[in-house]
């Protein structure tokens, strides 16, 4: 028994550590994302960078 639990457990911690990385990427991308999303921008004046010039009608 002991033969097995001593084989298995490098394994899972190996594979504990990585799926322990992974988690924390992607909380780090979400709250990157979600800080991303609350930034104030300032209001865009009219007539610029608004897009493309449009002819005045």
């Amino acid at each position: 028994m002991f033969e097995i639990v001593s084989a298995l457990t490098p394994p899972l911690v190996v594979g504990g550590a990585f799926i322990a990385g992974v988690v924390s990427l992607v909380r780090s991308e979400s709250r990157a994302r979600s800080a991303e999303g609350r930034q104030d921008a300032p209001p865009v004046e009219a007539g610029k960078d608004d897009g493309p010039a449009r002819p005045a009608s």
